[in-house]
């Protein structure tokens, strides 16, 4: 868990949740208003991860925060065959996968926003996108295999990737459009819409995220 972080989106997230597979380094991110969403985004990401293996979940290690240690959250994990492991307090050397993991997230993240000039209130987007890259990218853990394919057990197409906070030039699709009226209107790449081919990007000027697969990328351009 990391946070609060300010300011927060604009959608109101304050923290994010990072979760790490031991064995294949592959990551999931939710971004969240509160600490105390986190038990629900871990039962969350649990269902979804056995669904997608056909494996259960055996271990899941945490810091001893409030929002991880609840009695709640405790028989929820035993009633699920979940054994857990809590990490001594002020030693987050014990957690040192996801730990680490985290610096290079925000790092990334920072980094990222920084180099297109964005408002800071877009780390959402800058830590899903970091999270999104770092998937697919080769790891010496996995002896240069990326955590995307030591998950799903095949490569990751990585043709589409794009560099983040970039112009995109969107296909406007609005009917009868006239003569004159551009084809395509100026918006700013923010990532990967889940489950989809689509990019997702903000338009400045409506104060809106669209999501579109018909963008033309001028990848050297920027918000600034």
């Amino acid at each position: 868990m990391c946070g609060p972080i300010k300011p927060a989106t604009h959608g109101g997230r304050r923290y994010f949740l990072l979760l790490v597979d031991d064995s294949s380094r592959f990551m999931w991110l939710r971004l969240l208003t509160a600490k105390d969403q986190a038990a629900e985004a871990i039962k969350e990401i649990k269902a979804r991860a056995e669904m997608e293996t056909g494996k259960k979940l055996k271990v899941l290690r945490t810091d001893r925060g409030g929002e991880f240690n609840s009695e709640e959250f405790a028989r929820y994990c035993a009633g699920e065959g979940v054994g857990r492991h809590l990490t001594a307090p002020y030693s987050p050397q014990q957690n040192g996968v996801v730990e680490r993991r985290n610096q290079t997230v925000v790092g990334m993240a920072r980094s990222m926003l920084k180099a297109k000039g964005m408002p800071a209130a877009f780390w959402g987007e800058a830590v899903s996108t970091a999270v999104y890259i770092l998937n697919r990218s080769p790891t010496k853990s996995l002896e240069d295999k990326t955590p995307f394919e030591a998950w799903h057990e095949r490569k990751p197409d990585v043709a589409h990737l794009c560099t983040f906070g970039c112009i995109g030039h969107v296909k406007v699709t609005r009917p009868n459009l006239a003569k004159l009226e551009d084809r395509s209107k100026p918006m700013i790449f923010l990532g990967y819409k889940a489950g989809s081919k689509a990019y997702r990007l903000y338009d400045p000027v409506e104060r809106r995220v669209h999501a579109s697969r018909d963008v033309v990328f001028d990848e050297a351009a920027s918000w600034d």
